[in-house]
């Protein structure tokens, strides 16, 4: 078990080097400038490609969630006049959800379920933005 553990540090430690060293116009650099730093960086990056594969115009949830962390409007329609197909402007929104959380992660399904941790330790990074904005 404790070999275990420290392979999974090791991974996201690997993993927050090459997420820190990602430029601005890629989704790791979006969460950066939203406000996400150290290991919930790279778990808010793996969490967008798990929310929508890396698509900043994904649409989900019978289309009530948009843009890279899926912004679910029901449950916070003081986006609905946002731009979230904006790359910059979801992370912008995905932070402040994670915030108003306590710091944490568990308005998103895909972190709740564990479906996010797939994307940890991948150089999914290097992907750009996804959606028809340059990635």
């Amino acid at each position: 078990m404790a070999l275990l553990l420290g392979i999974a540090v090791i991974a996201i430690l690997v993993w927050e080097f090459y997420v820190n060293e990602a430029g601005p116009d890629t989704i790791p650099g979006y969460a950066k400038a939203a406000g996400f730093s150290g290991a919930d960086l790279a778990i808010a990056v793996a969490i967008a490609y798990a929310e929508s594969s890396g698509d900043a115009n994904a649409v989900g949830d019978s289309g009530n969630s948009f843009g890279l962390w899926q912004i679910n409007l029901p449950n916070h329609p003081e986006y609905a006049d946002a731009n979230l197909y904006d790359p910059q402007t979801n992370a912008n929104a995905a932070f402040a959800i994670y915030q108003q959380a306590g710091n944490s992660f568990s308005p998103w399904t895909t972190f709740n379920t564990g479906a996010y941790s797939q994307y940890l330790g991948t150089n999914n990074f290097s992907a750009g933005t996804g959606g028809n904005d340059g990635g």
